[in-house]
């Protein structure tokens, strides 16, 4: 996209989706290797310098069409719509916005730019791109491409899409209320396309749960459209769509997390590949945010998925590297000397700072898990969620509810865990009672009764509990005879056992096809497969989020697969950990 603009001074024009999308994907190094002089939110008003280009990089949406046009022609700027920022598309009056929301266009009565390269992440329509070239009254777009990116990367087996409301739109589906979550609706059937644009992949099969009508509605969605577009007829390996609902796995999103990644995210919040870390003791005023990017870091890239006992130990060891560099940095005696270590300089500097941020990234991890008295919580939530002894929970969760060692927070995701579990055989009021003894607030007590409703076991499908019990244990004694059983690892996700299932064709019988048999014969046909190719590739969408946990097992999955030539992507609306996750149940009580 950069390179295609040609030479000379450029401002990148980004709306908010692109910006989040281009966080995880654009190092300092290329911006400044592609003259990029200055990235700014399209629409708002950015200095004029004589002769510079500009890069605009947005999502299709009449609000990104209409600022375009004023910025290309400041005339247009009079005209001034509300738009909904879910999606982009005028807001109906249940859904106002302030005009806050709205950035403000250039004031000026000359386009502030030479020329203009302009860049969707999605496809557009040609009504669109008739509007404009009506505006363009001074020739200045030099090049309108289509440049699939409508998610945003996060591992190479991983995306997002940073939309908030999937649950409760999820739940709305097929009800009145239905009409409201259209937005959402529609920006999830477009992620999910706008991967399979860029990645080039035809669909041979899209399977969802045929209890969910939200995941029903968007396989059928992205059915739909795959066929009616030109775009998608690729030649390429046999490729499934596999649509899982969140509500089908509650527990997985409540869970304390051992990886990286996953605990940066779930103990400090990790959004657009960056961490706070300000109000932390003792962080210097340069660490109060960090950047955790797989494409610029290769410490944490290589150590994303390491457990947290692993990542001490490669933590010390980058300390101990870096010690010695300083070591052999004092050693300045000659000329040469001189000379090389300014040859060296700049990776010495760059390992410097990589050494401090990780450093101050585990210490605050490590206060927190002490603090919170995270290994006993821990250990208690993977016996919750792998075993099946009520005596011994209800006596072990009752212990930890009236304990001041456990926080808040912990407390209201033992009792959700118990409640999910134990919701048909256990004591859940009385639990619910202890959880208010224990400090649990009356709004979060609430959310039992609202989880449940949402992923109990009249609402969500089989395979969370039951059959999965009985072979945990097995695996459980295997591991403990192998010798590397990990209490805080024992759970596996439900998405992973679906993706085992889907590639032995052998998945529960409430998933269905979105796809008849000879709509699945033709696909495979035109992308050069025979009818009946095995799945080489699959992607896996998670409606109402999916979780670094998952992320994970789909990691794992992957590399245990090289060897066989399977892959698998997740994605997901947004990626949860505990708190964003009962945030959206919590919604579901206010809807």
């Amino acid at each position: 996209m950069l390179s295609s603009t040609g030479g000379g001074m450029k401002t990148l024009l980004l709306d908010p989706s692109c910006t989040s999308a281009l966080s995880q994907t654009l190092s300092q190094t290329t911006a400044n290797d592609s003259e990029l002089y200055l990235i700014s939110q399209l629409g708002k008003k950015v200095p004029a310098v004589g002769g510079m280009k500009a890069i605009i990089f947005c999502r299709p949406t009449p609000k990104n069409i209409d600022l375009i046009k004023r910025e290309i022609s400041p005339s247009n700027n009079k005209q001034h719509n509300t738009y909904n920022d879910a999606n982009g598309y005028p807001s109906s009056s249940q859904t106002p916005l302030s005009s806050d929301d709205v950035p403000k266009p250039n004031e000026g009565l000359l386009p502030t730019f030479q020329e203009y390269h302009i860049f969707f992440s999605n496809v557009l329509k040609s009504a669109d791109l008739q509007q404009l070239a009506a505006a363009d009254s001074n020739s200045l777009i030099r090049q309108v491409q289509e440049f699939p990116m409508d998610y945003v990367p996060i591992n190479e087996s991983l995306f997002t899409l940073n939309l908030p409301n999937s649950i409760p739109a999820s739940q709305a589906w097929g009800t009145a209320r239905e009409r409201s979550y259209a937005p959402v609706m529609e920006r999830e059937v477009e992620g999910v396309l706008s991967f399979l644009l860029s990645q080039r992949r035809a669909l041979s099969k899209v399977i969802y749960p045929s209890h969910s009508p939200y995941a029903k509605h968007l396989s059928e969605q992205v059915v739909q459209r795959s066929q009616a577009d030109d775009f998608f007829h690729f030649r390429s390996r046999p490729t499934t769509l596999l649509v899982l609902d969140r509500l089908d796995d509650p527990v997985t999103p409540l869970l304390s997390q051992w990886t990286y990644q996953a605990m940066c995210h779930e103990l400090l919040g990790l959004n657009d590949a960056r961490l706070l870390l300000k109000g932390a003791p003792n962080v210097s005023k340069d660490l109060e945010e960090v950047v955790l990017n797989p494409e610029t870091d290769t410490f944490y890239r290589d150590n994303r998925f390491s457990n947290f006992g692993e990542l001490g130990e490669n933590i010390r060891t980058l300390l101990e590297s870096y010690q010695a560099e300083q070591k052999r940095n004092a050693n300045i005696t000659t000329i040469a000397d001189m000379q090389t270590f300014m040859e060296r300089y700049p990776a010495f500097r760059a390992q410097s700072h990589s050494v401090s941020k990780h450093v101050a990234v585990m210490t605050e991890l490590a206060r927190l898990v002490d603090q919170c008295a995270l290994m006993d919580v821990s250990a208690f939530e993977q016996d919750l969620a792998c075993a099946d002894s009520h005596s011994e929970h209800l006596r072990g969760l009752v212990e930890r509810l009236s304990g001041a060692g456990v926080k808040a927070p912990d407390k209201l995701r033992l009792g959700l865990l118990y409640a999910l579990r134990y919701e048909a055989t256990g004591n859940v009021p009385m639990v619910k009672g202890h959880m208010s003894q224990g400090g649990v607030t009356p709004d979060k007590v609430s959310l039992v009764d609202s989880l449940l409703r949402y992923a109990g076991s009249a609402s969500r499908g089989k395979g969370l509990y039951g059959k999965r019990d009985f072979f945990g244990k097995i695996q459980s004694a295997v591991q403990g005879i192998q010798g590397v059983q990990n209490v805080y690892s024992q759970h596996v996700p439900l998405a992973r056992e679906l993706v085992d299932q889907a590639f032995k064709n052998k998945l529960p019988a409430h998933y269905a096809s979105a796809m008849d048999r000879g709509q699945g014969q033709q696909q495979q046909q035109q992308h050069g497969s025979s009818p009946s190719s095995d799945c080489r590739d699959l992607i896996v969408y998670i409606v109402g989020g999916c979780t670094y946990e998952e992320a994970k097992a789909v990691e794992d999955f992957n590399a245990q697969g090289k060897a066989k030539g399977v892959r698998v992507v997740l994605g997901g609306p947004t990626v949860h950990n505990s708190t964003a996750f009962l945030d959206e149940v919590k919604g579901l009580l206010e809807g």
